[in-house]
């Protein structure tokens, strides 16, 4: 069935199903890790369903489910091993454009400062995502 303006009772559903977990988003920070996670999950399972994305889905399920061993002290390890080694990367990709510009090639040290770049990007976005 359609209504006047040519939408779908589908298409509609299908909208508020994909808007709603951008307004149930911002509750989830407010848990505590574990279960800001879980919402977290929660609202991209409900999109990848509106989209009918099976794929994707199907991780999302299976990273769900894993959830049931969660421990706030876990994931503030996992947090904490993982900046360390974004910080590592960092280290290595500036001894890199230090051996670039010892060489002087241009190329090369674009190349280094590209992954420089890269490698604090990943490192700032790590740290503003929440656990």
């Amino acid at each position: 069935m359609t209504s006047g303006r040519g939408f779908s009772r589908i298409t509609v559903a299908a909208v508020f199903a994909a808007a709603l977990p951008a307004f149930a988003a911002p509750s989830c920070d407010t848990m505590d890790p574990c279960a800001a996670k879980a919402c977290r999950l929660d609202a991209e399972i409900a999109v990848a369903k509106a989209k009918g994305n099976t794929k994707v889905l199907a991780g999302l399920e299976r990273t769900r489910a894993e959830l049931t061993h969660c421990s706030d002290d876990g994931l503030k390890q996992k947090r904490k091993v993982a900046l360390e080694q974004a910080q590592h990367r960092i280290d290595q990709r500036e001894t890199e454009l230090k051996n670039a510009e010892a060489t002087g090639s241009a190329t090369r040290i674009k190349k280094a400062e590209r992954k420089l770049a890269s490698a604090r990007k990943a490192y700032a976005d790590m740290e503003k995502a929440p656990l």
